[in-house]
């Protein structure tokens, strides 16, 4: 018996270690991510001494948002319907918010395992807004993801009915020519891509 007991002791404590290793790489790109971001802000702030001991307190926010790609013009032009969702492919990518306290300081985008990149001073306030814009109007349960277009950022949203609606950051309603930060409708969007393509 106490054989067997202490197999399966040693067993959960080799599971335990093999989840914490998986967990520690899975938010490898993360922390990767971050680091850059701080080795900038050190950089860029090297003759400030307040400034540059200042980002040894940038964190990540505890939540982050999936991203996804959108399909080729060419499936676009060619399709019928109005569900952005159907010309998204889910990736592995997420883009979390560079924190000093309370205050947005950038993005960083990775994998679990890789950084993609990290900045944004303007473009990290501005998404975290929108991003809390959407789940003021939808409600804390919305599902949202994003997806990069002409430089800019899309919100994909998907409230508790299963409606689906997109955000646009400044940038990608500048191209798009359409309003910023409002609810959009997929379909309106959709036209204004394929307007785009068509050009």
């Amino acid at each position: 018996m106490k054989r067997y007991v202490w197999t399966l002791f040693g067993a959960v404590i080799v599971a335990g270690i093999s989840l914490a290793t998986w967990a520690g790489a899975s938010n490898q790109g993360n922390k990767e991510a971050l680091n850059a971001y701080k080795k900038m802000e050190q950089a860029r702030n090297q003759e400030n001494k307040f400034l540059n001991e200042s980002s040894n307190n940038f964190t990540l926010s505890d939540f982050s948002i999936p991203g996804a790609l959108l399909s080729e013009a060419d499936k676009i032009s060619k399709y019928k319907g109005s569900n952005v969702h159907e010309l998204l492919t889910a990736h592995d990518e997420k883009l979390s918010f560079i924190m000093e306290g309370d205050e947005v300081k950038g993005i960083a985008i990775a994998t679990d395992t890789e950084p993609i990149m990290a900045g944004g001073e303007k473009t990290g306030p501005e998404l975290f807004d929108l991003h809390e814009k959407i789940k003021n109007d939808l409600g804390d349960n919305v599902n949202i993801m994003y997806f990069s277009y002409a430089g800019g950022f899309v919100f994909v949203a998907t409230d508790n009915k299963g409606e689906e609606s997109l955000w646009l950051d400044q940038r990608a309603a500048r191209f798009l020519e359409l309003s910023p930060h409002v609810q959009l409708d997929s379909e309106e969007v959709l036209q204004q891509i394929r307007n785009n393509i068509n050009q």
